[in-house]
């Protein structure tokens, strides 16, 4: 206890303090100012911040005790169970403050409350997230120079770099472009399914998990690197480079929930997690630079060859500017790797848990790939009505993102209570998305949500519009949603076209720290057509 005292007496009192601050100002640019608008400020029963209820920090201590390990009552609890934990002891506002390092924060738990504060954030949306990317970024100029990318930018400087990328990754008819070769890909991925399943049980190995954040990969090399990495070659090596940035990209996820959410000591000195977050980051960026690199080559040589072949995606970007192309790619790799290969795991168990909803997608799927060889085309997905049903429903019950944070650019009134500027406030549509008032028998698996003219289920049209929102909102919504959709779309019904799924364990539980993974082995049997 005596050295506890000490080491905090140290933090207030020595230049550990002012290095928090530095690096703080670092991290987290001044918030310009914008056209937010005070909509609640005129309630005559306006609390103040102090008032928001939430857990009691202590003296000195605040409330680390509560994360660690054996004492605290949240230390064992996943992200998603720690938020319901908040909301029911707390209610629909809740205050987290009291831990080293880092501002209080705001958790809202009521859709309504969640638009009020997705409608309040202006022109520039600010998300004071990712500081220890952000970190990474700002120093190494050689890679990012005085750009940050997406992911961790702010103000107007974001949104120019988000106005120059937009038009090459939202467009849908650049998405259709690359619909024939996520298909002949993915039918690849069928033949690699057979070979990977047990010829006994006919299920899949434990670690499947792992092949759907290859075929992941692989897409994403396609779009972002217009290449193929070979993610789907045979016996591929541990060391191999396709392993190596899954394994990366994992690493980089589980270090920022270490340095993000757990408490962390990072931002006083560099930490061993730290400085493992930077060689993972710089092992990501040495793969997407050399491929990079590669990809000019090629284009190229095609211009000296008199190729005149419609330009891909980073071509376009390339001719924006080389350090764009490099951030994006950069960020398509980070942020698709895992979340869409997890999602793709949780919508496969889902189709294979509820067998009744699988014959209803494979009548429509068969409908439109009379054969196994039938290919996809942009025609046929834009008619897939059952399909993208399954996907949003596999979305509402396994939610890649916890929340969706912003950060407020003025004081403003939230729920009845004062939240001054600077305040990070999460809006949780993983708990709100599993509602009852919203989306009744929520634990169920019910596509027909979805779908117009349904009258015999529960419609998501009596949802609140801001109970459920997997990409985001507004200006800052996922700039890879219709290429992610596009994907699981085309896996979902070449893996429903060649193979009857069935899942023969306990129910699913997912493992939720910085994002949402599928957390047990993937055993599905997959039974050919």
């Amino acid at each position: 206890m005596m050295r506890a005292g000490f080491f905090i007496r140290k933090i207030n009192g020595s230049r550990l303090l002012w290095e928090v601050q530095r690096r703080a100002r670092s991290i987290a640019p001044a918030i310009e100012r914008c056209d937010m608008k005070d909509v609640d400020s005129e309630s005559q029963h306006v609390r103040s911040f102090e008032d928001i209820p939430g857990p009691k920090k202590l003296p000195l201590i605040g409330n680390i005790f509560r994360f660690l390990p054996y004492i605290g009552e949240y230390a064992e609890e996943n992200l998603v169970n720690q938020l319901l934990m908040l909301r029911d002891e707390f209610g629909d506002v809740v205050k987290l403050e009291g831990l080293p390092g880092r501002l209080p924060g705001v958790f809202i738990f009521d859709p309504e409350l969640c638009q009020t504060m997705q409608r309040l954030e202006g022109t520039w949306p600010v998300r004071i997230a990712m500081e220890c990317l952000h970190h990474y970024r700002v120093n190494r100029p050689d890679i990012y120079g005085d750009q940050v990318g997406l992911a961790t930018g702010q103000g107007k400087s974001w949104q120019d770099f988000r106005t120059k990328v937009n038009q090459h990754m939202m467009q849908p008819r650049v998405v259709r472009s690359y619909v024939t070769q996520i298909n002949d890909m993915t039918v690849e991925f069928m033949e690699k399914m057979r070979v990977l399943r047990n010829p006994d049980t006919l299920e899949l190995p434990g670690d499947y998990i792992n092949e759907l954040c290859k075929w992941s990969l692989e897409a994403i090399g396609i779009i972002a690197l217009d290449c193929r990495l070979g993610c789907l070659k045979p016996d591929l090596a541990a060391d191999s480079e396709p392993q190596i940035m899954i394994n990366s990209v994992h690493d980089m996820f589980d270090l920022m929930y270490c340095l993000e959410i757990k408490p962390s000591l990072w931002k006083l000195y560099n930490t061993r997690k730290l400085k493992k977050f930077f060689r993972t980051m710089d092992t990501i960026n040495g793969i997407v630079i050399k491929h990079i690199e590669l990809a000019k080559k090629k284009f190229s040589e095609q211009a000296n060859s008199g190729q005149t072949e419609e330009r891909s995606v980073l071509q376009k970007l390339l001719l924006i500017h080389e350090k764009t192309a490099v951030i994006m790619a950069a960020d398509m790799f980070t942020a698709g790797i895992d979340t869409t290969g997890n999602t793709a795991g949780g919508l496969l168990y889902n189709i294979a848990n509820n067998p009744e909803k699988q014959e209803i997608l494979r009548k429509e799927v068969m409908s439109f790939l009379p054969d196994k060889s039938s290919p996809i085309t942009p025609e046929i997905l834009e008619q897939t009505k059952y399909t993208k049903a399954c996907i949003k429903e596999s979305l509402r019950t396994f939610p890649i993102a916890v929340g969706s944070l912003r950060t407020t650019q003025t004081d403003l009134v939230l729920g009845g209570y004062q939240i001054p500027k600077g305040i990070g406030v999460v809006a949780c549509y993983s708990v709100t998305a599993l509602e009852p008032a919203h989306y009744p028998r929520p634990q169920e698996f019910i596509p027909e949500r979805w779908l117009r003219g349904n009258t015999e289920f529960p419609s998501a049209k009596k949802a609140h519009p801001f109970s459920y929102m997997p990409f985001g909102f507004g200006s800052r919504t996922c700039i890879g949603r219709r290429f992610a959709e596009m994907e699981l779309e085309t896996l979902l019904m070449t893996v429903i076209r060649h193979f009857r799924l069935e899942w023969h364990y306990e129910p699913m539980k997912n493992k939720s720290k910085y994002i949402n993974t599928v957390g047990a082995p993937l055993r599905l049997k997959i039974i050919d057509l």
